[in-house]
């Protein structure tokens, strides 16, 4: 028996029929240099669609290139046809359907070159360069944009589309007409409500004009930006009505821009679970059409209740299907803690970003689904393996070896399961990554691995075992600051101690070190009720390592609401019983403090490597004992160690 049944029901969108309410959300990918679909791409999308999504929607693809690009890719001309049929016929064998989306572009959120502004709907500043003004869609333009995709509607029908989305949304080239803050027009796309939804709704009767009037077509739209000169949500409704009125088949609830809350857009780790949900509720009771909810919907439960809730007809799952592509499979036969979830770190956002194929860090498979090189296939000598580590990486690489056959124990020199993940996880809006703990809990437990807990590796332990492989994962410590005075102080902590341990801070604390760790430190002691000051030696927060935008965003408005004060370009010398004493701009000064926490970096545990070298051992150093990094390397080095045995 199916459980969640009401998720898993069947639903009428327009003329398409689906067989349950499981939406893969729109999510860029990266596409071939003609702009067509690459088989990457394809096996990614079709393996979501076999794991049992209802519906999938393709990331938004532009329709000409005529005002830039998208790196999802065009679909403006026959030759784009072979490739889209092959993933629909993929996508409709495991009785899914495929929804294509549709952008205008980026408009004045995409300013890469200031000798080359950006169109707008109105001539106003760029983003990335507010001195850069857009230049101006004529009434001439959006006739062509508006005919283009028609015709790029039929393309897509004729290749096997069973839908279209429009990318109405975030502050992006069609929401920039839909908003009085860009919209500055004077003509009949501009002023009014009305106007300035025209062209969305022109958009819909182009579509359904070139593939005919029962041809689904969902917009996904911002109900509210959520800033005070952005859409306000009884403007937000008003639209969604219009939309209605105009031939929308359903809609894509969403919340945020991408300018300043560009984290309500696409969450992170420190957003709320089903923050958009009330959102959609509010749509719901104002349309007739169905109502798309989103955003950290990836507890089964929560997004079935949703729907029973009526908060929403369909879930929309992003990164929850990234992480796994059977959670419909799974939430349908009751196997809710077997599903891998997202841990919010945006890792596969900051890959688009950069301009490669999506990575995952908890599946390590995202855009390998048919690369023969991530096969975990039997082992054809079977060793005797042991893991020293049960973090990410040894927990990875003990699972994967023992699904090829072979023997494997694991020893973790703590109480759990976790390794400094266990820390990562601690603060109270950490609460993705304590899933995902949980998960490796559950996993290694069915797995067939030997777990032995509060087990200490040392190298005649290791060595006298006899085991054929060894593979270290033990992780790394925090790193301690050179020539400070005064660390060893009682009232000094590191993170790791602070995270894990919670020792009693008191009122006043400073962390030195602004990296990830310690802004994180720093909130979890804020929320605890501390008054807290960050020092950090360079110009800025979080700049030692590389970060998605939207987690620095929703990190650095945490710490604001907080009230966390920041020091940055200043050089610690000495912890005293008065507070920190550090220098600035050629002067000392002091952070009074009740409490020091240091954030400085980590240390690989990589010392027993060589041990157990010199008495023979074949060791293969993984994750943070090869250098301290994140889960993304950690995951996919276990998964590589096992695999290459």
């Amino acid at each position: 028996m199916t459980k969640y049944k009401n998720l898993f029901a069947p639903v009428q969108v327009g003329s398409m029929k689906l067989k349950n309410r499981v939406v893969m959300a729109p999510m860029a990918t990266i596409s071939d240099p003609d702009g067509g679909i690459s088989q990457v791409v394809t096996d990614y999308y079709i393996e979501r669609a076999r794991g049992g999504a209802g519906l999938i929607v393709f990331g938004a693809m532009t329709v000409t290139d005529k005002f830039g690009g998208s790196i999802n890719g065009r679909l403006d001309a026959p030759i784009h046809v072979a490739r889209l049929s092959r993933l629909a016929e993929g996508v409709h064998r495991y009785d899914a359907r495929l929804c294509v989306q549709f952008t205008l572009g980026s408009g004045r959120c995409g300013c890469s070159d200031p000798g080359k502004p950006p169109f707008s709907a109105s001539a106003v500043p760029t983003m990335q360069y507010p001195e850069v003004m857009c230049r101006e869609l004529t009434v001439d333009d959006i006739k062509f944009l508006t005919e283009q995709t028609g015709r790029s509607a039929a393309i897509a029908k004729q290749a096997g589309a069973d839908a279209v989305m429009l990318h109405a949304y975030a502050g992006y080239l069609l929401d920039q007409f839909q908003s009085s803050e860009w919209n500055r027009r004077t003509d009949q796309y501009g002023g009014s409500i009305e106007n300035r939804i025209r062209f969305t709704s022109e958009l819909i009767a182009s579509i359904k004009k070139s593939c005919g009037a029962k041809f689904p077509v969902i917009v996904k739209f911002s109900v509210v930006h959520g800033t005070e000169s952005g859409r306000q949500l009884d403007e937000g409704l008003e639209m969604t009505k219009l939309l209605e009125k105009a031939g929308a088949d359903a809609i894509m609830v969403d919340g945020g821009s991408f300018e300043t809350l560009w984290n309500r857009c696409i969450p992170t780790v420190y957003e709320e679970d089903g923050y958009s949900i009330p959102l959609a509720a509010q749509v719901k009771g104002a349309v007739s059409i169905p109502v798309i909810g989103q955003n950290k919907m990836s507890d089964p439960a929560m997004a079935c209740a949703a729907i029973e809730n009526g908060g929403c007809d369909l879930i929309g799952l992003g990164h929850a299907l990234l992480a796994d592509p059977y959670w419909p499979e799974k939430a349908a036969s009751g196997r809710d803690g077997d599903i891998r979830p997202c841990i919010g770190c945006n890792e596969c956002f900051l890959c688009i970003a950069t301009a490669k194929n999506y990575s995952c860090a908890v599946n390590p498979y995202v855009s390998h689904e048919k690369d023969p090189y991530f096969k975990t296939c039997a082992a054809e000598d079977k060793k005797r393996v042991l893991v020293v580590g049960g973090g990410p990486a040894g927990v990875t690489a003990a699972i994967t070896a023992a699904e090829r056959g072979h023997e494997v124990e694991l020893w973790e020199s703590g109480a759990r399961i976790g390794g400094n993940a266990i820390a990562a996880g601690a603060p109270p809006f950490k609460g993705d990554l304590r899933k995902y703990i949980a998960y490796l809990e559950t996993k290694i437990k069915k797995s067939g691995v030997t777990v032995r807990l509060n087990k200490k590796a040392t190298s005649d332990a290791v060595a006298s075992a006899g085991f054929d492989r060894v593979i270290l994962a033990a992780g790394a410590r925090n790193k301690t600051l050179a020539n400070v005075e005064g660390l060893d102080r009682s009232n000094v902590f590191s993170s790791l101690k602070v995270l894990t341990e919670k020792p009693e801070l008191g009122g006043r604390v400073a962390v030195i070190g602004g990296g990830l760790v310690g802004c994180e430190t720093a909130l979890a002691a804020a929320l605890g009720g501390a008054d807290v000051t960050i020092l950090e030696y360079l110009p800025g927060l979080l700049m030692t390592g590389q970060e998605a935008r939207n987690n620095t965003l929703a990190l650095k408005a945490m710490l604001a609401k907080n009230n966390i004060k920041s020091i940055c370009g200043a050089a610690v010398m000495r912890v005293s019983e008065e507070g920190v004493i550090y220098r600035k701009d050629g002067a000392e000064h002091v952070v009074e403090c009740d409490s020091v926490v240091t954030a400085v970096g980590f240390v690989s545990n990589s010392e027993l490597a060589a041990e157990l070298e010199e008495k023979g051992c074949q060791v293969t150093v993984i994750g943070d004992a090869k250098a301290p990094r994140k889960i993304i390397n950690a995951v996919k080095e276990g998964l590589f160690a096992a695999l290459d045995m």
